[in-house]
């Protein structure tokens, strides 16, 4: 018996130190982001095997932009989008995952996670896209690591360029040649604010580019955006109360929109809350 705990314990402490090497490799790779740009990223990997598992060429269409040289209607109509306190928060929206829990309670299943901008940078760096407890921890740490090795202008820059957003397009210089034939930098707000729509599910769209859901959902980040930003998108950030009014000159739809279906529909992993009270960025915000 004394023989067996005796392994037990080793095990235990090998695989207490594979653990730490881990994490020490992986905190390596975040502090390298600071100065270098990511090559490729998981989710990068996994869509390559993923083509070639389906017989399809292997290809990835990724084109490094710096901040400067991306649309600032696209900046701003991601955060309006995906994150409206990303400026504000240190990694978690616990206001979004409140919310989040209680629609999952509500559905009876998992309809929506709250998952933030650097949480979602931090899984298609390093991780897989199962759904395990596992994976959501260590999102957690990978997250924690970025927002303390990194600025917030900085983790933005890294998401915009490495977010998939079509079928083998990743970043938003690829996206705005994909879609629209033009860089990143020359993007109107509508184009932006439809590729920020997309950004939950963008296979689907890639190949469903008329999608109504999408139209709809391109209008409401822009009367975000309107609200937020400004009619002509240009101003600084300001405080934002709910309810959201929208600008007419925007042509939103008609018809009433549904914002808790709109966002109880979103894939789990890039929810979002329901638009709220955000503050003024105090970083350099877009």
């Amino acid at each position: 018996m004394k023989v067996f705990y005796k392994w037990l314990w080793r095990g235990l402490g090998l695989a207490l130190l594979a653990v730490l090497l881990y994490q020490g490799w992986i905190y390596w790779q975040v502090t390298r982001l600071a100065t270098h740009n990511p090559e490729e990223t998981a989710l990068m990997r996994a869509r390559l095997a993923e083509m070639e598992a389906e017989g399809k060429p292997t290809r990835i269409d990724y084109r490094w932009m710096e901040m400067a040289r991306i649309s600032r209607y696209l900046q701003r109509a991601v955060i309006a989008s995906e994150d409206a306190t990303f400026y504000s928060h240190e990694g978690f929206d616990w206001e979004g995952i409140k919310v989040a829990a209680e629609k999952n309670l509500k559905q009876g299943k998992v309809v929506a996670g709250g998952s933030t901008i650097s949480q979602q940078l931090a899984k298609n760096l390093f991780l897989s896209a199962q759904r395990t407890p596992w994976r959501k921890a260590e999102e957690a740490v990978i997250t924690v690591m970025l927002e303390k090795s990194l600025d917030k202008r900085r983790i933005f820059e890294i998401y915009l360029n490495v977010i998939e957003w079509g079928d083998g397009v990743f970043g938003a210089e690829a996206a705005a040649r994909h879609y629209f034939g033009k860089s990143a930098a020359k993007l109107t707000p509508r184009e932006a604010a439809w590729l920020a729509a997309i950004v939950p599910n963008p296979r689907y769209y890639d190949s469903h580019r008329s999608s109504r859901r999408a139209a709809r959902k391109t209008n409401i980040i822009l009367a975000r955006m309107a609200v937020r930003y400004g009619r002509d998108f240009n101003a600084a950030p300001r405080l934002v109360m709910p309810p959201v009014k929208t600008a007419s000159e925007l042509e939103i739809p008609k018809e009433p929109v549904d914002m808790e279906k709109e966002e109880a529909e979103r894939p789990p992993d890039t929810a979002t809350p329901e638009p709220q009270a955000s503050p003024a960025e105090t970083a350099p915000s877009p």
